[in-house]
């Protein structure tokens, strides 16, 4: 997380837990409550700037789920080289997840995306891998790649959320 993502945040709480030591130092407390609680409330407003930053909806570096709903994504350039994938899905709640780059990920979610230009739901759902694949996996056979491929399909809203 750089700095300039949550300056305002860790600025702005530095000044308040500045304030409340200003207010403590100037009233009639113990002088061993004072030399304590003012290191930690300012220990404490830096590291709620960090947890808040991370909770603003940054992409989480994790795997995505085995089935989600597709909501767009974006290739991540970095010194001219793509480094990874940025998708936002919707399983359980809706996330912003980063996955690594690889080329058949590009392309299934280039794929989703046309799908998607319909303006139906695109569900995407882990390929689940073929005899032959396995066969080769089980016989020694290199893996051509570690990345897991998925498969979109157009689906109708009433499938994503049947009425009970």
């Amino acid at each position: 997380m750089a700095i300039a993502n949550y300056w305002p945040l860790a600025f702005g709480l530095v000044l308040i837990a500045g304030f409340g030591a200003w207010v403590f130092i100037h009233s009639n407390r113990s002088y061993l409550l004072r030399w304590v609680m003012i290191p930690l409330a300012l220990a404490v407003s830096v590291v709620s700037a960090k947890v808040y930053d991370a909770r603003l909806g940054y992409a989480v570096s994790a795997e995505l789920p085995v089935k989600f709903v597709y909501l767009g994504h974006q290739v991540i350039v970095e010194r001219n080289r793509k480094t990874g994938i940025e998708v936002w899905a919707r399983s359980a709640g809706t996330r912003l997840y980063r996955i690594a780059y690889s080329r058949p990920a590009e392309g299934a979610m280039d794929a989703a995306r046309e799908q998607a230009k319909a303006g139906q739901p695109v569900v995407m759902q882990r390929r689940q891998a073929s005899a032959a694949e396995t066969r080769s996996q089980q016989a020694g056979a290199p893996e051509s790649n570690d990345e897991a491929t998925y498969e979109s399909r157009i689906v109708l809203p009433s499938d994503l959320d049947p009425k009970r």
